[in-house]
């Protein structure tokens, strides 16, 4: 798929037996370097979009995934240094006008998982061709907050004085000085821009500026994104569709164990399948789209 003179590489998903057209989602991976998967270069390998795919393929529904712009098939040049949160969102609506154009498909919907609800929030505010959008452990506060109180988690209270301070800079384009060493890796200066925009972003405000309608998927042992989060959400669109699935997390598995430690084989084992209620949700409130 091509957004400008950025080619980004893909996965097209199809239902087997399509007869007529069918319903399109473009699926939005989360942060970091993920890919049209659902794996990372960190050694994070779910798979889940890549099963989310072939199961909504199954209750025929087409599914477009891609990869990140500036990883692994990206063709054509972009400053990454200048980049936010808004180019990101760009690619996935980019994704959407063209899968639009195509008679084969009968509408285009939007799926962003975790970081990618917040791009699919951002690329739905233009309105048509995006029917609806599908948030699935998105977040319901600014990244800022949620990053530090997860890092506050792990950190003690004098490592978590010295990234605020050195966040603090960050923020303001400023070089910062005394950054511990062991979280090093957010504060490239690469990343700054783009750090900056999604700081600064408010979920819920983003979904009370779709018109779209709006499904948001929680998992009930997840993680990185809480049912705070989600309700959150909610309550700013209180007419979206809110479903929390039991015992799924964050990578869409079923686990029933709420440490770290006890859920990481659901994060680097991609035999482990998505939990079939997290696809119904989804694929029944895409389907119903058509009759909105």
């Amino acid at each position: 798929m091509w957004n400008g003179g950025l080619g980004l590489a893909g996965t097209l998903t199809v239902p087997r037996e399509a007869r007529g057209a069918v319903p399109i989602a473009v699926i939005i991976a989360g942060s970091g370097p993920t890919d049209r998967n659902g794996n990372s270069l960190m050694g994070i390998r779910p798979n889940s979009y890549a099963q989310l795919a072939w199961r909504l393929a199954e209750r025929g529904i087409a599914t477009l995934r891609y990869d990140k712009r500036g990883m692994f098939g990206t063709q054509g040049t972009f400053d990454i240094t200048r980049t936010t949160v808004d180019d990101f969102a760009a690619d996935a609506r980019a994704a959407a006008e063209s899968l639009a154009r195509e008679a084969r498909f009968s509408r285009v919907g939007l799926v962003g998982h975790s970081e990618g609800a917040s791009l699919a929030l951002i690329a739905a505010r233009q309105g048509a061709p995006v029917a609806g959008v599908i948030t699935v452990s998105g977040l319901g506060r600014p990244l800022g907050e949620v990053m530090r109180d997860q890092l506050s988690r792990q950190f003690d209270s004098a490592t978590m004085v010295r990234y605020d301070t050195a966040m603090k800079h960050y923020l303001r384009d400023e070089q910062p000085g005394d950054v511990p060493p062991q979280l090093g890796m957010l504060f490239l200066p690469v990343n700054q821009t783009f750090m900056r925009s999604l700081a600064a972003f408010d979920p819920p405000a983003a979904i009370r500026a779709v018109r779209q309608p709006v499904l948001i998927v929680q998992g009930e042992t997840d993680l990185q994104a809480s049912l705070a989060d989600a309700e959150r959400l909610h309550a700013a669109r209180p007419d979206a569709r809110l479903v929390v699935v039991p015992e799924a997390n964050h990578v869409l598995k079923h686990v029933t164990d709420r440490t770290l430690a006890g859920q990481m084989p659901t994060y680097t084992d991609p035999s482990i399948p998505i939990v079939p209620e997290v696809v119904a949700a989804i694929a029944e409130w895409i389907l119903a789209l058509g009759g909105r």
